[in-house]
């Protein structure tokens, strides 16, 4: 079965994208259409190409490989064109990805911000730390299963956020990082965001119930397995 292609990132417009084995700058990320095993679980395969190479092949496919049919229509991606933009980002808040000290006064923060302001208060995991959406390097959000220490499976160097699958691009919590074009300005807060689902969701793909899927990949070796993770 042809795993279905999900996205392709070039290092000349991405500047972040760690480089790849042997000089590569393209990176390319797969999904096989169906779930595997007694779990049901997805299988993703990520291939590293160097563009120049790619670009000058002298045979390409005359068309992409037929999917069969699919149960749900976010197991297919809707082609999109991406528009990088460069953002400052700040690690998840809990456990140990700070110092406690640093927790505790984001935490005081972020309580003062909801008596001052309510339900529409600014918080520091939604709307400072981590924007939603597909992103390249940057920190993991942890929303769904807490901090987790990725390690490589071939040396024990710990293993750095190569990018983030998001199954929405915008979300009520994360309201703070809606472009202005997308917003009604007559309004304020989480009911500013407009545009619709092909707005909030153009890629139409999903990575499970409100989770993002997180590529690790090894800084010592990046030619190292990477590891997929569901946050």
């Amino acid at each position: 079965m042809p795993f279905v292609g999900l996205a392709q990132f070039f290092r000349r417009d991405i500047p972040a994208l760690a480089a790849g084995p042997d000089g590569a700058d393209l990176v390319q990320i797969f999904r096989c259409p169906f779930n595997q095993g007694p779990y049901l679980e997805r299988r993703f395969h990520l291939r590293w190409r160097r563009a120049a190479e790619t670009e000058r092949a002298e045979r390409f496919l005359a068309a992409p490989p037929e999917v069969p049919m699919l149960r749900w229509e976010h197991e297919l991606p809707e082609p999109c064109a991406l528009h990088p933009e460069e953002v400052d980002t700040y690690p998840w808040a809990e456990d140990d990805t700070l110092p406690a000290s640093l927790i505790a006064r984001i935490d005081a923060w972020d309580d003062s911000q909801a008596a001052e302001h309510g339900p529409e208060a600014p918080s520091y995991q939604f709307d400072l730390s981590i924007p939603p959406g597909w992103r390249v390097g940057g920190f993991p959000s942890w929303a769904s299963t807490g901090p987790i220490a990725i390690s490589c499976e071939s040396c024990p160097t710990p293993m750095r956020l190569l990018l983030t699958a998001g199954s929405d691009e915008m979300d009520a919590g994360s309201h703070s990082w809606v472009p202005r074009e997308e917003r009604d300005p007559s309004l304020r807060g989480k009911a500013s965001i407009q545009g619709g689902r092909s707005v909030a969701q153009p890629t139409r793909l999903r990575f499970g119930r409100d989770r993002d899927l997180h590529v690790f990949a090894c800084p010592a070796d990046p030619g190292h397995p990477p590891q997929w993770v569901l946050s």
